[in-house]
């Protein structure tokens, strides 16, 4: 099989991530509970040459993302035996924060 010249489609996906962070902070009268979440996705494109790899990833295209959301490119050897390389693409989203209120416990 020949190794690919260009990059296609959109990936695989290889792994989504969801980091949550809860802390509470008391207040005079009410807990106050913060949550901040953020998520990345990381996709992935096998079986490419090293130039097709290295162009990849110096394009660095952040097109058709949302706001506050940046992808980032690294390319990297994927098998020396047979000369491949991989494009890895990762997407983070931009952080949620969010803000709740709980009464102290009688």
């Amino acid at each position: 099989m020949a190794l690919a010249s260009t990059v296609e489609g959109s990936g695989t996906l290889v792994s989504v991530d969801n980091n949550i962070r809860v802390w509470r902070f008391f207040g005079m009268e009410v807990i106050y509970v913060n949550k901040e979440s953020t998520k990345e996705e990381v996709y992935e494109w096998v079986a490419l040459t090293e130039a097709c790899a290295k162009a990849a990833a110096d394009a660095a295209s952040q097109e058709g993302l949302g706001d506050g959301v940046v992808a980032s490119y690294s390319a990297s050897e994927d098998n020396r035996a047979v000369g491949s390389y991989k494009l890895t693409k990762r997407i983070t989203y931009a952080m949620v924060f969010s803000q709740t209120t709980e009464e102290y416990p009688t």
